[in-house]
């Protein structure tokens, strides 16, 4: 009875050994929440299968398998989220956050020469030793430059959404991101379809704008007003490039375009002392 009994327990071990967790500091972050739902699956989706010191191998087949795109996968680099390495490989920067694996259950990384290029920091976050930034490209383009991405090697057709260069080559400034966030936050305004000289040069002019604002933070603003957002009937014409000119910009940034109710309730609120945090 008892060796039955140790047997099936023997079993149930080797089927939590291949769970996965997600820790919450991590996945209800304010920076992992503003990314699109298709990258936020995509993290999801990554952390299950990677092994069990969080390196992925084939991480463009699973791109392909849950209906993402690479844009997600840059984003989740951009972010910090995941480090890529030049041969194509991942690994998840706070796995041992999520996963904490017994040592006589844990089973060594195939991808030794990638482990060799990370080191742990005090908060057991994998960081890329000898402050080396590793930048790849799901497409094949992969490279080691300082955090930098070469524009020749980001060819049309390794863009998705008729984006032409989604990063500039000499700041590795995440257009396309910019773009993913407008789109996923403000569903009531135009989609944006094209990445264009124009439009990459007001986001970046813009993000000199923004001080410690982010543009997914004015991208809620627009959405969660019934003025921009065109809910209340008054104005349509509210849209991606409008958001970016800098008069429009300034004036969304202090609240002239937020709803009056909600200015009240928020007024009523602070003077009942209610506590947010």
């Amino acid at each position: 009875m008892l060796i039955a009994i140790s047997g099936e327990l023997s079993k149930a071990v080797g089927v939590l050994g291949n769970h996965r967790m997600f820790t919450n500091t991590i996945v209800d972050s304010d920076k992992f929440l503003e990314m699109p739902l298709s990258t936020q699956a995509l993290y999801f989706h990554l952390g299950m299968r990677a092994d069990d010191e969080g390196f992925i191998g084939s991480p463009k087949k699973i791109i392909r398998a849950v209906n993402c795109t690479e844009d997600d996968l840059k984003l989740l680099i951009a972010k910090g989220f995941v480090i890529c390495f030049e041969s194509g490989i991942i690994v998840i920067t706070h796995w041992n956050l999520h996963n904490t694996i017994r040592k006589d259950r844990k089973k060594d990384t195939f991808f030794q020469t990638e482990k060799a290029l990370l080191s742990l920091n005090e908060s057991n976050i994998y960081s890329i030793d000898n402050q080396m930034t590793t930048i790849c490209q799901p497409s094949g383009n992969q490279m080691t430059a300082q955090g930098k991405l070469s524009k020749d090697k980001l060819s049309k057709d390794n863009i998705s959404d008729n984006v032409s260069t989604s990063v500039d080559g000499r700041t590795a400034f995440d257009y396309q991101s910019v773009i993913n966030s407008f789109n996923s936050i403000c569903q009531s305004l135009p989609k944006v379809q094209k990445l264009t000289d124009t439009r990459r040069k007001k986001i970046k002019s813009t993000s000199r704008l923004l001080g410690k604002m982010t543009f997914e933070e004015v991208f809620y603003k627009v959405e969660s007003s019934d003025f921009l957002s065109g809910r209340n009937g008054k104005w349509t014409a509210c849209c991606f490039d409008w958001i970016l000119n800098p008069p429009n910009l300034t004036k969304i940034i202090e609240g002239n375009y937020n709803n009056k109710q909600s200015q009240q309730q928020s007024t009523s609120q602070y003077k009942q002392g209610v506590d947010y945090f």
